[in-house]
């Protein structure tokens, strides 16, 4: 049985991870860049895998998912705006990549973890490092390039703006009392 602190956080994973998703798919439809089309799909459809993992964690656990409207993305889009280029886009994936890979395996660290939740995290873990290696090596191809100085800025704006995302999640009073819980 899940208590209302844990079902919240697994509900915010799920619906970011499927945020995620509906972006990159989005991504990968539109992009005018043929190179990226089919690794925004693969991860397009990784992350949707996510979200369906955690959807199945939280079933099996005896609840039901809870609506979560604000995602990790839709926060950090309020602060960084709208991305503009292809770097902006790559910077945002990274910086989401980054902080999912951070916050699962803290949360998979915890001593007071349910079993299956731990499973079903170090799952998701696996797929995000592979996320992060492909975004790394496209930013690191327009770094050396002309765009050297934009991948700098953008990778500088996206940080400081996840960074205020994630203080913000952390104050969340039901986030707070897990964590104390849990730990």
């Amino acid at each position: 049985m899940l208590s209302a602190e844990e079902l919240h956080i697994l509900s915010f994973y799920r619906a970011s991870e499927l945020a995620g998703s509906m972006l990159l798919g989005k991504l990968a439809l539109h992009t005018n860049h043929d190179h990226l089309r089919v690794p925004l799909t693969e991860q397009c459809l990784e992350e949707a895998k996510h979200a369906w993992m955690l959807t199945q964690t939280i079933d099996k656990l005896g609840a039901v998912p809870v609506k979560i409207t604000q995602t990790y993305q839709s926060e950090l889009g309020k602060i960084y705006g709208f991305p503009e280029s292809t770097v902006d886009i790559l910077c945002l994936t990274r910086v989401l990549e980054v902080v999912a890979l951070e916050t699962y395996q803290k949360h998979v660290a915890m001593r007071r973890v349910t079993p299956a939740v731990k499973e079903t995290l170090e799952a998701i873990i696996e797929d995000e490092i592979g996320h992060i290696d492909w975004i790394q090596a496209e930013l690191e191809k327009h770094a050396t390039g002309v765009e050297g100085q934009k991948v700098t800025q953008a990778i500088a704006a996206s940080e400081a703006a996840s960074r205020t995302v994630s203080e913000k999640f952390y104050e969340n009073p039901l986030i707070r009392r897990y964590l104390e819980q849990a730990t």
